[in-house]
């Protein structure tokens, strides 16, 4: 009878005992914080050459030497191309004999002018005489100019058989070989020198962009001044390159086009970035970032925190009694991985930033570290993966030898 009972009791005993409360969920917690935030715009800019200078041949004559290696640097006045200089050579040599002949008969009629005026004044010689002289003295002092300028074009034209540099940068390639005839014409490109150093950054900005940088400059003589230096706007420009890296040096906006594109609503704008190491190349797409404006006491978090459903746009705020209260927000711009939150959020309240998706509005969370959080994490996943342990065997019987099994004879 009792043997039947206890059973019966033991089991209601059990049944009436309190389930324990779960566990708190573990969280990481990050504050909201008030702080400087810049506002930025990002567009697709393309490099180029701060000077592209075409080098062109300014006499005619058969090419005798190339001096250069294509892609090089050169610096400017170093020698990148020779022309055969002898016809020149042999004008100038004429010329020079001429300008000889002229500086020889002003001598003369200058001589003959110094005789004729003592004579003019005793009344040994005539007027009309000495007005020859002087003539022929003028004569011959003008044709010596127009000699000592005939010789300083042919000096100028022997010196353009040596075509140089013009300026510092990187030498293209050649467009005429050794040999080759070139002239003074428009079509006799040589080759080209780029100055790579400093880099211009070219974009596009649109029109609503530029009204909020222009409204930083409040002050009519900023604007003035912006105005006057042929810019509409200012500021720093940070690029990124193809490979998504930050390149190190930053620019300046030194040029914004005077008007605004009326078909797309955008208008150029140009920063000048140094460029030592030759990392940049003119035609190169990068991503340009200019500041557009700044919100002084911006109340930012962690873009990870927020949450999006058809209500709206919440987070999860981790309360002072470690609780959770599902928070309902405003959100402004955005720049990276911060988030400027309008309306919402105090600066200084914690909010969840991982373990979002194990909490629920009233429940009881546990703050832990950063760290902590992503160990117990590692250690779930290995948990995961660890291989189940395999079930015993049985041990197989070995088949025995035909003719042995069986009854016995």
């Amino acid at each position: 009878m009792y043997k039947r009972i206890w059973p019966a009791v033991l089991c209601t005993l059990l049944a009436c005992k309190e389930t324990p409360p779960p566990a708190p969920v573990e969280v990481v917690t990050s504050p909201a914080q008030s702080t400087y935030f810049p506002i930025y715009g990002d567009y697709v800019a393309t490099t180029r050459a701060s000077l592209d200078v075409e080098v062109r041949a300014r006499v005619n004559g058969f090419i005798e030497e190339v001096a250069f290696t294509e892609g090089s640097r050169v610096k400017a006045g170093d020698l990148l191309y020779r022309i055969d200089d002898r016809p020149y050579k042999a004008r100038v040599n004429r010329l020079s004999a001429g300008v000889e002949n002229a500086q020889a008969l002003l001598r003369k009629t200058q001589r003959d002018v110094e005789r004729l005026e003592p004579l003019f004044r005793q009344d040994a010689a005539s007027q009309m005489d000495l007005d020859n002289a002087l003539a022929a003295r003028d004569q011959a002092r003008a044709g010596l100019a127009a000699a000592q300028a005939e010789l300083k074009e042919a000096s100028l034209e022997l010196e353009y058989t040596r075509v140089t540099a013009p300026i510092d940068g990187l030498v293209g390639a050649t467009q005429a070989d050794l040999g080759a005839l070139v002239g003074s014409s428009a079509q006799s490109l040589l080759t080209t020198v780029k100055r790579v150093d400093p880099m211009y950054v070219q974009f596009h900005m649109s029109a609503l962009d530029y009204l909020n940088a222009r409204r930083r400059k409040s002050s009519f003589d900023d604007q003035q001044k912006l105005d006057t230096e042929g810019k509409a706007v200012e500021g720093f420009v940070q690029i990124t390159l193809p490979d998504d890296t930050r390149y190190r040096y930053w620019g300046d906006v030194d040029f914004t086009d005077p008007q605004v594109n009326p078909r797309t609503g955008t208008f150029a704008v140009r920063a000048v970035i140094p460029n030592p190491d030759r990392e940049l190349l003119p035609g190169q797409y990068v991503h340009a970032r200019l500041e557009l404006d700044v919100i002084a006491d911006a109340v930012v978090i962690h873009e990870k925190a927020i949450q999006v459903e058809q209500g709206g746009t919440f987070v999860m705020v981790a309360m002072p009694d470690n609780t959770v209260e599902r928070r309902f927000i405003v959100t402004g711009p955005r720049s990276e991985a911060r988030v400027v939150v309008s309306s919402g959020l105090s600066a200084g309240e914690q909010i969840i930033v991982e373990g979002i998706h194990k909490v629920r509005h009233g429940q009881t969370i546990r703050t832990v570290s950063a760290e902590a959080y992503a160990k117990r994490l590692e250690q779930q996943q290995a948990d995961l993966l660890a291989p189940e342990d395999s079930a015993p065997q049985d041990t197989p019987v070995p088949d025995q030898p035909s003719g042995e099994a069986g009854e016995q004879p």
